[in-house]
């Protein structure tokens, strides 16, 4: 009686909340009895014409509804609502009464469909279970599925980057209660191994609340994916987790962390076709479906036992109130469940009902339970022992009743408690079947079928969920309800009369969508069709009357009569009372009791009612009509019919009359009237088990009831048959061939008044395989009646399966691809399956998961999971491909999909067919050497409407021919243009300049004018251009301003000068003009013709002019645009170029303008490094050029030798490649393969101190040896690996594999008029010695260890005549904490060349530069510095930006000793600086925090006159820093400083000439400081400096209070707290700030060095990635400690992260294809040469997926493949070596030079694409792919 209690408290708490009785704010009831008392629902209303549909509304194209409707009436009063939430992750409050809508919003974006294949549920998953909402706070609770873009792989969407949110939402705004709870990430209570991810998850059935948790069941997708069954509880008021129960756990279980593995998490999803799990209050009861580890296997176990592994069972979860935690209290596991799940035949496929213990009890047992799945059968358990597994006789189920069906049930069944008891269900594509509740002769509860209805479900899934309503708990008033995916919705008289359901009839609607269960109002009722289309049933509001309904005879004996009297109000004014009906005879009212003439409103009439049975005849014999009575309750309706005064009520009135028919004498009734056992299939004759079945025997009379006596016959009953009497044989009672009966009640004995007593009955093929029936008798002295018995045995179902072939034919069956080849766009072809069944028995489709989208079958019921397929028949499924149309010469496109299928044929298993098609563009226009077209389509852009056409070029007139191939051709003949347009249908333009993206048709309709000389294809619209564009020349997509006639900004070593007019006298270049080559002049080939002038230009498009001095009266014109400045020519050598114009000259001055004098009386170096702004970090470029005088080279060598003797250049030896990239990596690749040789390699790299030969073919210039690299012990090429020969020479050696033979420049000699100081470049942990001219060496180092963004010291001295000054210049540093991290270092610190001339004196100069130690040490370090140099000044600059954790150690510089020295003058300076700050905000204010630093020591000695020194050292890490102390000088020189903050960006370098430098600081705060630098001297000289520095102050904190998962701040999410693992939960860039950290400044160091994810901890630490490392999990507490940076908000706390994404980054990935090149995989770099070597070209600054491809296609006729490794070299070749070996694409990890969001391979390890027509590879090589770049 527990239950009952607790449905009535909850009824009266609801009541006491003044919410309606009438609400339905859940999925039905929390038992899930699906019983509904308390709606209104009058059978006499709903069973008339005043029933109908109401309203309809529509919503969003393809919109569906899952969850069902659910009815609230807010706390406050006033109106019901009605919530809707859908797949597209809309909710909605709409007014119950007149579906207006009240509130709407989208909380999410839905997942896509598309992203998991599974086509169970179309184009978005969003809101799918159904959700519930709390009566005591107007809180709806719901989960919806999203993505949170590149939380797991790279990109917006995908099955990885797809979660689960839990929401809270008040049902009066739809507005946030608190901010969502992300789901993600939680581990289950019973296996920490079981991880949620919501990509592969699906939140199915109905949400359920117990107390202050809401728990929710999740299963999977179609059983893709890994994935595994769980119960999530969220505590509402704490809005956290504090549950997760997974199904299947343990170590018998699977697990494995490859996302797309199916199986691979154990599965056992919960489903339930979208029931709720039911409870008491005190337990949690849910059913699973196909689980993969098998615990049970044999021996029985309770359901105590503890079982792990709970695939196919139905579970009992304890509840604790405490924690609303769940553990496992019962359970019960079908004895066949392995086979079960062999055949996909899901017990999860319906829920668990709790039936009413008022009602459904009995004996031992307190309450009972009902399920029913996919495999045919219903089971009755004991709800408090549910069974266990193998615990029933003969190791069967050990439950209350096994009732076979042999029929799938989806959605398990409903149930009504009252006039004795039913339950109902429903199979797919059979009636609805009622059985009975009764007893056994023991009193054990026992279920009997009485009857079914007349119509039958849809034969395909998705036949709802039964549900009963009454008229407020009143007997005879019960409807049963259903919804059906072809009929819409039905309903039923809930009790059956004489086995017969009696239908009522129902408003059409369209088919429902699956699995609907209907939702109540006040006497209206709701459903969704499959369209999304909501329906509201009921009757009219405004009724013109309100009379007694119903009116209850009470009970009324056969025989006798009884008489009632219905009163009536006038609600309205009404004309007359036109008439009444009553639809059952034997209740009479006459016309004549209705008053005449009008009514006024409040006006009485009664009317009596008389129910006659007194010439009733009682028939309980064989044979009896429908039309005779039996006792039982009687219901019908009385209908009045008005002519109302008065416009908007309804003209008739229903009112239903009930009683209950006795019969005082015994009366027999036998249930069910036929019992049909199903069938038996025969594996082996040795071990049948028999079916079961009950028949129960009732004496409906007053009176005992005598059993006289048993009998069966197989005759026809109406041939006076002949019977036999049942015996007892062999301890069991024979009912006819084939069948018996344990316990009869015995003959003779007696059955009280209104009792029953079920029957166990079996069926056993005694004979075989065939047909059994008889029929058996049951005599009595309250009548006799027969009942059917009926039952099959067969051999098993033989599945054989075939895939049409397209050409008539079918192919084998073990062949599972279904290949549509190549079809046209706008056609569609088809293919079909064929399932046929070459058993004895029934083949049942126990799986069908067809395609959808572009592949899709021709109708949705072929091939339906639970289609029957009869022995020797076939059914079939046609599945289309319907290609969309498209342009002309798009590339081919392979599309995929997938098609799962499954039968009750255990032999057969599981079969997933394969689909693949290919969409063939019409191809026109020229094709290259490989086949294809040159061109391809780029889309529909809007013609120029002010300046110049898209494409300034019309190579044919109009015409009336015009096609897009015919002006391709012309376009490609004209000028190999990038470009070909079509414009209103005759018009053909062609152009090297991308058209604008802001012009591009996103529809692609506007370009509709039909080519006149192709009339299927499409040549732009007025004033809209067809563009198509070379592939090998754009990439599609890319910013037009990349492309295009350019002049790029440097050439080989001279530097853009500007557009320059000619001399007005002459030439402005006179010196030489060199001869046009082949082809015509570019800028390049002017370029090297002009090798050793100053200056060279181009003018007229082909004309090149070398200088070294500019004529009188060129003058550099203003304007950049070349329409203005005049040089508007393209270069006759290359398009793409602009070559001068008319007078004008495009002009190129030698890097540095240091012109190299022809006198070699003296050695003069220049030297210039110019930093290239790219994507990628920043690299640094030196070029040299000096005269030398050199020896004579020794004789060439008779064999393969290792040069030792090289001119200017020292051999380091074999050195091994990086770690980190290139050993050497500023020029890659300077010269073509086939001339490598190492002099030629050396004349390239001239100006570096390092060159070095690789792979015999291949040079690389540097001026550092990066990190990683190391010297070979042996000097034996054939054992250090440098052993492969130069390309251009065979008998020298050039490097090997992987190996480099490095060479170093020599020293430089110095004379008496000369001095030189080289630059060396340094990178970590390095250290290099460069002589000087007394050959007397010396190697600084020094360690820099780098914290934040970019530093920048500028040193300039400036020298007259006398003496220069040793300077030095030290500031001092602290940190509060340090965790320091370090990683490989590619770095350049710093490069310098200094030279000075001077004719009486040398120059000696020593130079150090050294930075502190600081916490948490940032990233990869860049540098570049620029040094010019003439007879008395020069100026250094050094930038360095982190961009990965490092520690470098390392600085050399050249020294070189005075030879003479008139005067020595040697000063210091120690410097340190101190700022404040003060942040305010509209609340509180705060102290400043700081950061100090170690910056530049730099140390001077030398013999000059006087100097000025100037230095200025910027570092600013953090938003604030602590003021430095200052002090006087008496130096003569003064240092000034001064600093400007920005927002934080990226960081540039600034050279300063005075005494001032800017850069840009990493946060906007106002720092005010006041700097002195002393300095103290010998000489008489003072030294003073002060500076003051503002700034604006920037934003407020955005990040203030405690966050919450979800939380938005611009682009950044709070992701929530995650704990520290072993090797960092975010092991990407770091840094530390012991008082400046802030959530703000954390997310923009993360943000500049490419992270997504951030994450501070211990308040004042920053780390950075791309993902969070595994185990670490979200969702911890104690991220509670404050920023040292700002105290209002939280920066983590001990091993404690606050985690934050950016979901605006895009993540660097690998393009699975570009253009017609498709990736293949990461590979690893041959052993004994290229793996890739036919072609290749490297750069260092612009390479990237896109530009390696099309150099391969249009270098190589053949070029099949592509590769790109080192970040910046790309090679090409025909074919792919049989032994490459590939490796996870993972490991390719390096970020192409010129695009850093592509990955371009890494060191010896090489991305490589294919060229081939398919885009995307078959799913399974798809997969492959997937997974390893996740």
């Amino acid at each position: 009686m527990r239950f009952s209690i607790l449905i009535a408290a909850l009824a009266m708490a609801r009541q006491s909340l003044g919410v309606a009785s009438y609400d339905e704010y859940r999925d039905a009831d929390v038992s899930q009895s699906g019983y509904l008392p308390n709606h209104n629902m009058d059978p006499s209303i709903i069973d008339s014409s005043a029933f109908g549909q109401i309203w309809k509304v529509a919503f969003n194209p393809k919109e569906q509804f899952y969850a069902k409707p659910l009815t609230y009436t807010p706390l406050a009063g006033g109106r019901q609502l009605l919530f809707m939430a859908s797949s597209q992750n809309w909710i909605r409050t709409l007014d119950a009464k007149t579906g207006a809508l009240v509130n709407s919003r989208q909380v999410q974006t839905p997942f896509l469909q598309s992203d998991i294949g599974c086509a169970d549920i179309p184009d978005s998953i969003g809101i799918i279970g159904t959700p519930v909402i709390d009566p005591e706070t107007d809180t709806v609770y719901f989960f919806a599925k999203t993505y949170i873009p590149n939380f797991r792989v790279p990109g917006n969407t995908g099955t990885a980057n797809g979660v689960y949110y839990f929401h809270a939402v008040n049902i009066n705004t739809l507005a946030d209660v608190y901010p969502p709870v992300l789901i993600d990430g939680s581990k289950a209570d019973n296996d920490p191994r079981k991880y949620f991810h919501g990509g592969v998850i699906l939140q199915r059935p109905s949400l359920t609340q117990i107390g202050s948790v809401v728990y929710g069941s999740f299963g999977g997708h179609c059983d893709l994916f890994n994935y595994t069954g769980i119960v999530i509880g969220v505590d509402i008021n704490k809005a956290k987790i504090v549950t997760q129960f997974a199904v299947e756990s343990g170590p018998l279980t699977a697990q494995t962390n490859n996302l797309l593995q199916g199986g691979g998490g154990g599965e056992a999803g919960i489903w339930m076709s979208g029931m709720s799990p039911a409870t008491d209050g005190q337990r949690l009861f849910v059913v699973s479906g196909n689980g993969v580890g098998h615990e049970n296997f044999g021996a029985p176990a309770s359901g105590s036992s503890g079982c792990r592994t709970l695939g196919e069972s139905a579970i009992n979860l304890a509840v604790d109130f405490s924690t609303g935690g769940l553990t496992l209290a019962d359970y019960f596991q079908p004895y066949d469940y392995i086979n079960m799940d062999g055949n996909d035949q899901d017990f999860g496929a319906g829920g668990l009902v709790l039936l009413d213990p008022a009602t459904f009890s009995g004996g031992s047992i307190d309450k009972m339970a009902v399920t029913a799945g996919k495999n045919g059968k219903i089971y009755i358990v004991n709800a408090n022992n549910l069974g266990g597994y193998k615990l029933g006789a003969g190791q069967t189920d050990g439950i209350i009743q096994t009732i076979p069906t042999g029929k799938s049930v989806f959605g398990a069944a409903g149930s009504y408690p009252l006039e004795g008891g039913y339950i109902y269900v429903t199979p797919v594509g059979y009636p609805t079947y009622v059985y009975e509740l009764g007893f056994t002769s023991g009193g054990v509860p026992q279920f009997s079928k009485v009857a079914e209805t007349n119509e039958i479900s849809a034969g395909r899934v998705g036949v709802g969920v039964p549900t009963i309503t009454s008229l407020d708990g009143q007997p005879g008033t019960a409807i049963l309800w259903m919804t059906d995916p072809d009929a819409g919705i039905r309903a039923w008289y809930a009790v059956p009369q004489n086995g017969v359901m009696k239908s009522i009839p129902m408003p059409q609607i369209g088919g429902a969508n699956k699995f609907q269960r209907p939702a109540f109002g006040d006497g209206r009722v709701y459903t969704t069709d499959a369209n999304g289309v909501l329906y509201c049933l009921g009757s009219p509001v405004n009724l013109p009357l309100n009379c007694t309904s119903p009116v209850d005879f009470g009970q009324a004996a056969l025989g006798a009569k009884a008489t009632r009297i219905v009163n009536c109000t006038a609600t309205a004014a009404i004309t007359s009372l036109d008439g009444l009906d009553i639809e059952n005879d034997y209740f009479q009212a006459s016309n004549a009791s209705l008053p005449k003439g009008p009514l006024a409103v409040g006006a009485t009439f009664s009317i009596p009612v008389t129910w006659d049975l007194t010439n009733v005849q009682v028939t309980n014999n064989d044979n009896a009509s429908y039309s005779n009575v039996v006792p039982g309750i009687k219901s019908t309706p009385l209908t009045l019919f008005t002519t109302n005064a008065v416009a908007g009520f309804a003209t008739l009135f229903p009112i239903s009359l009930i009683g209950t028919q006795v019969s005082t004498e015994p009366f027999l009734a036998v249930t069910p009237s036929t019992v049909d056992f199903g069938g038996i299939i025969i594996l082996d004759p040795s071990s049948i088990e028999p079916n079961s079945g009950v028949v129960t025997i009732a004496n409906k009379g007053l009176s005992p009831l005598t059993i006289l006596g048993y009998s069966y016959t197989g005759d026809k009953l109406q041939n006076s048959p002949t019977y036999v009497n049942s015996t007892i044989k062999n301890g069991k009672w024979d009912m006819g061939p084939g069948f018996s009966a344990v316990t009869l009640p015995a003959i003779g004995s007696k059955i009280a008044a209104n009792k029953a007593i079920s029957v166990d009955a079996a069926f056993y093929p005694t004979t075989g395989t065939g047909v059994y029936n008889t029929y058996w008798q049951v005599w009595s002295d309250g009548g006799s009646v027969s009942v059917t018995l009926e039952g099959s045995a067969s051999t098993a179902p033989v599945a054989n399966f075939s895939i049409s072939n397209g050409h008539g034919g079918w192919l084998p069956q073990t062949n599972l691809l279904m290949d549509f080849g190549k079809v046209a766009p706008g056609s569609s072809t088809s293919r079909e399956i064929r399932l046929c069944n070459n058993g004895g028995s029934s083949l049942q489709i126990s799986k069908s998961k067809p395609p959808y989208g572009v592949f899709h079958i021709s109708d949705p019921t072929m091939l339906h999971e639970s289609q029957l397929i009869a022995t020797g028949a076939c059914a079939y499924g046609e599945v289309l491909f319907v290609a969309n149309t498209e342009e002309y010469n798009k590339p081919d496109l392979t599309l995929n999909n997938s098609w799962t299928l499954n039968a009750n044929d255990l032999t057969w298993g599981v079969h997933v067919i394969e689909i693949t098609g290919t969409v063939v563009s019409n191809k026109v226009g020229p094709v290259n050497s490989t086949g294809q077209t040159v061109y391809q389509y780029l889309g529909c852009f809007l013609e120029s409407t002010n300046g110049p056409r898209l494409f300034p070029n019309e190579p044919l007139a109009p015409s009336d021919n015009n096609s897009n191939g015919v002006c391709q051709a012309a376009c490609l003949a004209t000028g190999k243009h990038a470009f070909s347009g079509t414009e209103f249908g005759t018009e053909c333009w062609c152009g090297n300049t991308p058209p604008p993206l802001a012009s591009f048709d996103p529809t692609d309709t506007l370009c509709n004018f039909a080519c006149p000389g192709d009339s299927n294809d499409r040549c732009g619209a007025t004033g809209r251009v067809s563009v198509f564009y070379d592939p090998t020349k754009y990439t599609k997509g890319t910013d037009p301003a990349l492309y295009g006639p350019q002049v790029p900004k440097q050439i080989g070593n001279y530097n853009y000068y500007g557009c320059w007019s000619e001399s007005t006298n002459g030439r402005a270049l006179s010196d030489k003009t060199p001869a046009e080559p082949v082809g015509g002049f570019d800028l390049g080939s002017c370029m090297a013709a002009c090798q050793g002038y100053t200056y060279w230009g181009m003018e007229y498009a082909n004309q090149c002019y070398c200088g070294n001095s500019l004529g009188t009266g060129s003058v550099n014109q203003t304007s950049s645009d070349p329409t203005v400045n005049g040089c508007n020519m393209v270069c006759k050598g290359n398009p793409l170029q602009w070559c001068g114009g008319g007078s004008r000259l495009n002009l190129f001055i030698l890097d540095g303008n240091d012109p190299v004098p022809a006198s070699t009386s003296t050695v003069k170096t220049l030297s210039t490094t110019k930093p290239v702004s790219t994507s990628a970090p920043t690299s640094s470029k030196t070029i040299s050029s000096s005269l030398v005088s050199t020896s004579t080279p020794p004789p060439a060598p008779t064999g393969p030798i290792t040069v030792t003797n090289l001119p200017g250049w020292l051999l380091l030896g074999c050195f091994s490649e990086a770690t980190t990239g290139r050993a050497l990596n500023s020029v890659l690749l300077p010269i073509p393969g086939p001339n490598t040789d190492v002099e030629t390699c050396a004349t390239a790299c001239a100006g570096y101190t390092y060159f070095g030969v690789e792979y015999g073919q291949e040079c690389y210039c540097g001026n550092v040896i990066r990190s990683g690299s190391t010297l070979q012990t042996s000097s034996d090429p054939t054992i250090n690996g440098c052993s492969i020969v130069c390309a251009a020479n065979p008998l020298e050696y050039c490097g090997g594999g992987a190996r480099l033979n490095i060479y170093q420049v020599a020293p430089v000699v110095s004379s008496s008029s000369s001095s030189v100081i080289s630059s060396t470049r340094v990178s970590s942990s390095s250290a290099f010695t460069v002589s000087s001219s007394s050959s007397r060496s010396s190697t600084i180092s020094s360690k820099i260890s780098l914290t934040l963004p970019t530093t920048t010291s500028v040193f300039s001295t400036k020298s007259s005549s006398s003496q220069l000054p040793t300077s030095s210049t030290k500031a001092s540093s602290s940190s509060s904490r340090s965790s320091t991290s370090s990683t490989r270092s590619s770095s350049t610190v710093s490069s310098t060349k200094l030279t000075t001339s001077s004719p009486s004196s040398t120059a000696s100069s020593k130079t150090s530069i050294s930075s502190s130690r600081s916490s948490t040490i940032s990233s990869k370090l860049t540098s570049s510095s620029k040094v010019s140099t003439t007879s008395s000044r020069s100026t250094s600059v050094s930038t360095v930006k982190p961009t990965s954790t490092f520690s470098l150690r390392s600085s050399s510089f050249s020294s070189v000793k005075p030879s003479s020295s008139s005067s020595k003058l040697s000063t210091s300076i120690k410097s340190s600086s101190t700022s404040r700050s003060q942040l305010s905000t509209s609340s509180s204010s705060r102290r400043s925090s700081s950061t100090s630093s170690k910056t530049s020591t730099v140390s001077v000695k030398t013999t000059s006159s006087t100097s000025k020194i100037s230095t200025t050292s910027v570092k600013v890490p953090t938003s604030t820093s602590k003021p430095f102390t200052s002090s006087s000088s008496r130096s003569v020189s003064r240092i000034g400083t001064s600093t400007k903050s920005f927002t934080a960006s990226t960081i540039p370098s600034t050279t300063t000439r005075s005494s001032s430098t800017t850069a840009k600081l990493s946060s906007s705060t106002t720092l005010r400081s006041t700097t002195t630098v002393p300095s103290s001297s010998r000489s008489s000289s003072k030294t003073s400096s002060s500076t003051k520095v503002a700034t604006t102050t920037g934003p407020p904190p955005l990040w203030t209070g405690t966050p919450v998962p979800g939380q938005m701040s611009g682009s950044w999410k709070y992701m929530g707290c995650a704990n520290e693992v072993e090797g960092r939960t975010l092991p990407g860039a770091a840094y530390a700030s012991g008082d400046s950290m802030t959530v703000e400044s954390c997310q923009a160091f993360c943000a500049a060095n490419n992270f997504a994810l951030a994450g501070i901890e211990y308040s004042s630490e920053c780390y950075c990635a791309n993902q969070i490392t595994s185990p670490a999990t979200l969702g911890n507490a104690d991220c509670s400690m404050p920023c040292n940076g700002n105290t209002l908000e939280l920066c983590g706390g001990p091993s404690r992260l606050s985690v934050f994404n950016n979901t605006a980054y895009v993540y660097p990935s690998h393009p699975k294809s570009v253009g017609q090149y498709a990736y293949s995989g990461c590979y690893q770099e041959a052993a004994g040469g290229r793996l890739l070597g036919a072609v290749m070209y490297a750069d260092g600054t612009n390479m990237s997926v896109e530009s390696c491809v099309a150099f391969c296609q249009s270098n190589m006729p053949d070029g099949t493949y592509a590769g790109i490794e080192y970040a910046s070299e790309c090679y090409c070749a025909s074919t792919l070596p049989t032994a490459a070996v590939l490796v996870a694409s993972t490991s390719c990890n390096m970020l192409c030079s010129g695009n850093n969001k592509e990955y371009c391979g890494a060191g010896g390890l090489l991305d490589v694409y294919k060229y081939q027509p398919v885009l995307l590879r078959d799913k399974k090589r798809w997969q492959k792919n997937y997974l390893e770049a996740f």
